[in-house]
């Protein structure tokens, strides 16, 4: 790799880290720091799709206090809920949503 692809690379992964940030710090009212580096997995060239998405359900802290949400995903903005071959992991893939400072919003 050359110096000038190097240099890209290290600041589009300075940009990805100033957006998770501040997302999260939006989302959370926390200051956002890197705390721990969480391996991403490598999305396998199949995949099997299992159906859609209708909901999700997650714990966070959030403004110093430990909040559990559930989002109903609309029907048009379902993402599809599939799984790696090997059952390891799962993905969802698509949707019409976004993650903002007020969590999962649907776009339809």
């Amino acid at each position: 790799m050359t110096r000038k692809k190097s240099l890209a690379l290290r600041g589009a992964k300075h940009r990805a880290l100033k957006n998770a940030a501040r997302l999260y710090e939006d989302f959370t009212g926390h200051e956002g720091a890197i705390i721990a580096r969480v391996p991403s997995p490598k999305i396998p060239k199949a995949l099997a799709v299992i159906g859609e998405c209708d909901g999700i359900m997650y714990t966070t802290v959030r403004d110093g206090e430990h909040e559990k949400y559930i989002h109903k995903f609309s029907k048009k903005a379902r993402p599809l809920f599939c799984v790696a071959p090997d059952g390891s992991q799962i993905y969802l893939i698509g949707g019409e949503y976004r993650f903002t400072e007020r969590g999962i919003v649907d776009k339809s």
